[in-house]
């Protein structure tokens, strides 16, 4: 009977043995399941995937690999700092970034997370310089424009602010926004004119797309106008509806 006993607990010990060794090896399998996989691109893939899941630090190592293998993978950088810019640490994802670009001088998607990261900490005059590197190769691209006359616009150069609103609207002249701005931008030129140029451009835009917000902005910004300009009504009315003179 004891004899019988001890053969059970043998059995039973070898199976809790073998149990624990299959447990270990799928665990390691799992830890080690992206270093089987050389592609860099495929590598990137999965470190995104651990990113939209919350992961980060595993995401991280997983770039990490790529980069061990090849420190100047640009991409494998800036990938680094949009998880690390998620993650809100700012120090690295700046390095990160940084890294990217000065591998590649041409990265723009780079050269925008920099400027993203500006743009939190208010270094608009950084910002405003890693913009104005993307715009050189995207030369019609209005949004970067956009951006750019913000940034002018917060560093109180009203001029620069124009000329990149009117980059905007040479791209998109039904761009509501870059209009509407830029009765503010005259306003502060003093340039009534052309302020009430703007005036009447939002108001037809306003109505086409029904915007009543924007609709009301410029009303209010008519009325502003009206009581800085030196004219009579029937002035104002010759100069705020076309064809202006």
């Amino acid at each position: 009977m004891v004899k019988l006993f001890q053969i059970n607990i043998f059995f039973l010990c070898l199976l809790l043995l073998l149990f624990g060794c299959n447990e270990q090896k799928k665990n390691v399998a799992g830890m080690s399941g992206s270093s089987q996989i050389k592609d860099p691109t495929e590598l990137i893939k999965l470190a995104v995937s651990k990113q939209e899941t919350g992961a980060y630090d595993e995401a991280i190592d997983i770039l990490d690999q790529v980069l061990a293998a090849n420190a100047l993978y640009a991409q494998a950088h800036y990938q680094k700092g949009l998880i690390y810019e998620e993650w809100d640490r700012r120090e690295e994802s700046l390095a990160s970034y940084k890294k990217a670009v000065e591998i590649n001088p041409t990265y723009n998607e780079a050269r925008l997370g920099l400027a993203s990261l500006y743009d939190k900490s208010v270094l608009n005059e950084l910002a405003l310089e890693q913009y104005l590197k993307v715009a050189e190769t995207r030369v019609d691209d209005q949004a970067i424009h956009f951006k750019i006359a913000l940034e002018y616009w917060y560093l109180q150069d009203i001029p620069k602010t124009a000329e990149h609103y009117i980059k905007v609207i040479e791209v998109n002249p039904e761009h509501l926004q870059a209009h509407l701005n830029l009765i503010s931008v005259y306003e502060r030129m003093k340039n009534w004119e052309k302020a009430l140029e703007e005036i009447v451009i939002v108001k037809r835009l306003s109505q086409k797309t029904n915007n009543q917000q924007a609709m009301k902005i410029v009303e209010n910004k008519f009325k502003f106008i009206e009581g800085r300009m030196n004219l009579t009504k029937k002035d104002i009315k010759r100069k705020s509806e076309p064809p202006f003179e």
